[in-house]
């Protein structure tokens, strides 16, 4: 009976950490839709639209990042070097090259703080709460007062 009481108990344990595993990796999935799905849901947003187009020059400038290494892009940004509202999707070749795009996304970001840090008060509201992550091959980069919702929007596409 003592027995029986261990591996039962030793069943459930592993029964949980794969659960768990399964959990964990799953969680970073993510659907795979072309870029040129996701521009058309995202410039649904007037918010968005009103920004500037930028071009895979503007992507290289501000993330380091060439188009032909990457399977897309969607990037938006305020014509203003005052503004900081930008709205960046980058879809990567494999998870490797997601990590890189999202370590490009955070360095971006604390550079723009850099810029705005001490006189530029409004901005720095907005890169405080400004929204960079991944999922699966995606990496994005959102900052604006609309941002949490962009980023909702994007991850329910995905």
């Amino acid at each position: 009976m003592k027995i029986n009481k261990h591996i039962l108990i030793k069943t459930g344990l592993v029964i949980l950490l794969v659960i768990y595993l399964t959990a964990l990796y799953s969680s970073d999935n993510a659907r795979n839709i072309s870029m040129d799905q996701i521009a058309q849901s995202m410039e649904k947003d007037q918010a968005i639209t009103a920004l500037n187009q930028e071009t895979r020059a503007d992507l290289k400038r501000y993330y380091q990042t060439e188009e032909r290494d990457i399977d897309g892009f969607f990037f938006y940004k305020a014509s203003s070097p005052m503004a900081v509202e930008e709205i960046c999707i980058m879809k990567a070749k494999d998870r490797a090259q997601a990590q890189i795009l999202l370590e490009n996304a955070q360095t971006h970001l604390s550079s723009q703080k850099n810029v705005f840090e001490g006189y530029g008060t409004d901005q720095m509201a907005l890169l405080n709460n400004a929204a960079v992550g991944k999922k699966g091959n995606y990496v994005y980069y959102m900052c604006g007062a609309n941002a949490h919702s962009w980023q909702h929007a994007f991850l329910s596409l995905i």
